[in-house]
């Protein structure tokens, strides 16, 4: 290990901590810059990286992937996308590499945080990635989060996840710091009536049927289409002052309750109040349509699970009974001509006489 350069020290050890037996490439780059925080605008940070991979290689710490398909040839020198961490009794114990970082004065807390809370790859890159960007030139217009994700972390994606963990708890990261800005999902929307309740719906062709069907004298003032798990951005682009109770219909699948559960979370936190069940909906779903098998591989979960409490207690024990058996109803079982055999003036989807769901969640 003494002859290896301390850029590959620094990798040596992150092979030797890391999770599982095969690292990817991203898991590697960070740990790179986490150790050189020149690497950042050098044009021979890949050519460096590359060197280290070899030293390592050389050394029997690693194994590169054989087929051509595992490695990135997009840019010279090519890197693997993942390397293979060697049986011990191949390799020497790696040497821990002695890597300061110097925090940038926003980051102050970080220090602690890598050392006594172990941080996954994810929010290490972040954590990195943020140091450089506040070390640099800031610029004062704010940009979509998005943008500022993909210049940071090559994925555009990342702090949607991110800025909502432990990073971004109190007195430690905000998006304000990276003069960044969640961009408010447009709301698809139909008006139905003056009534006080707002249905959200999972599926954009359900809400359009549910939308045409329900009467306007009714308590469903309005039908909202949330797209499954964009459920939270939805919530969270709903307007200030928001008095309309919400319901909530979607698929009858594990992953549909859990959006759900978890979008009523989402809605309390926010102040909107709870986000119950659509129970009249849900019965009908469950009267008319049929359990498939998911086309997937899906979780099982016990037909008495914690998430089925969601729904009211006479819903549970079918809805749990099908989930457990890893089946599936989508939504699109009650379409427009399953609500044609129903009258809409006399259908409950919601209390009618326009007051907010009860505390009980029995009387849903």
């Amino acid at each position: 290990m003494s002859s290896l350069s301390p850029l590959a020290r620094h990798l040596a050890a992150t092979v030797a901590a890391h999770r599982t037996a095969r690292i990817p490439l991203s898991a590697l780059r960070t740990a790179a810059h986490a150790a050189d925080l020149s690497l950042a605008g050098d044009p021979n940070a890949r050519r460096k990286l590359a060197a280290a991979l070899d030293e390592l290689t050389t050394a029997g710490i690693i194994r590169a992937p054989a087929k051509r398909a595992a490695w990135d040839h997009t840019i010279q020198p090519p890197l693997p996308t993942w390397v293979q961490r060697l049986a011990t009794k191949q390799r020497p114990t790696p040497e821990p590499a002695a890597v300061t970082t110097t925090w940038h004065a926003r980051l102050a807390w970080a220090a602690p945080f890598v050392a006594a809370e172990r941080p996954t790859d994810a929010e290490l890159a972040l954590l990195h990635a943020a140091n450089r960007y506040l070390a640099g030139h800031q610029p004062t217009e704010i940009v979509p989060m998005r943008e500022r994700s993909w210049e940071l972390l090559h994925d555009e994606k990342a702090l949607d996840t991110i800025s909502r963990g432990r990073l971004f708890a109190k007195n430690r990261l905000t998006l304000a710091h990276l003069h960044c800005a969640r961009i408010p999902l447009p709301i698809v929307q139909w008006h139905v009536g003056d009534g006080p309740a707002a249905l959200m719906v999972e599926n954009h062709t359900t809400a359009h049927s549910l939308a045409r069907w329900l009467p306007a004298e009714g308590s469903v003032g309005t039908v909202i289409w949330t797209g499954g798990s964009q459920l939270p951005q939805i919530l969270a682009s709903l307007p200030p002052g928001w008095t309309s109770s919400l319901f909530y219909y979607g698929d009858l699948d594990l992953r549909g309750i859990e959006i759900a559960a978890d979008g009523d979370r989402h809605a309390q936190a926010l102040g909107l109040g709870p986000l119950a069940p659509a129970s009249n909906l849900y019965k009908l779903l469950l009267d008319t349509g049929v359990p498939i098998k998911p086309k997937t591989r899906t979780r099982l979960v016990a037909a008495d699970h914690a998430i089925l409490d969601w729904f009211p207690s006479d819903l549970r024990a079918p809805i749990g009974a099908i989930i457990a058996a890893g089946l599936r109803i989508p939504q699109e079982a009650t379409g427009r001509k399953q609500l044609a055999n129903i009258e809409p003036q006399v259908f409950k989807l919601l209390q009618l006489d326009g007051r907010l769901p009860s505390a009980d969640p029995t009387s849903r």
